[in-house]
């Protein structure tokens, strides 16, 4: 794909290629030794339509990197609700960065990681907070390196199976 990838906030009309693409990263991501039936439950719970409707209705915000009507990722961004740590309370959330497994390492995730520090920043927030799941090694690498701090563990649980993420925080960039 040469053509040029272009930000615009989502609604209500992409939920169904964000339900998709949600999916597919979920199971490229914590699949890796095949699907269990549970991970295949919590797919369709966390990333069906009503779900991101709800998100959506909560406050949510999708920013979408976009190539024509090609949803080559997105990012979903929310005011803390329920920050792991009191330092993390005032920070605007990035609950998920997601880009499509074939379109990762051209600067999507980059570019949209750029875009949700610039709403935690127009926002007053005391920054960007996320978390990335300790089997994700690419994605840790990542975020460490445009400077985020690992602040410690924060489980992500589901059908009684537990796994390890890891929380990141950076405070925005100071303005001359």
């Amino acid at each position: 794909m040469s053509a040029v990838v272009a930000l615009r906030e989502g609604g209500t009309a992409d939920l169904a290629q964000l339900c998709v693409l949600a999916t597919h990263v979920f199971v490229d991501t914590y699949c890796t030794g095949g699907l269990r039936p549970d991970q295949a439950r919590e797919a369709l719970a966390a990333y069906a339509v009503p779900a991101f409707e709800r998100r959506l209705a909560a406050g949510h915000r999708y920013t979408l990197a976009v190539c024509g009507e090609h949803l080559l990722g997105f990012a979903e961004t929310v005011a803390s609700q329920a920050a792991p740590l009191a330092k993390l309370t005032d920070a605007l959330e990035l609950a998920r960065l997601y880009v499509d497994p074939g379109f990762q390492g051209r600067g999507i995730g980059r570019l949209l990681l750029s875009e949700a520090e610039a709403l935690a920043q127009a926002g007053g927030h005391a920054g960007l907070w996320l978390t990335a799941w300790a089997g994700n090694a690419k994605a840790r690498a990542f975020y460490r390196t445009v400077g985020y701090a690992d602040l410690g563990r924060w489980d992500y649980v589901f059908e009684d199976q537990v796994y390890e993420n890891r929380i990141y925080f950076k405070a925005p960039a100071a303005v001359p």
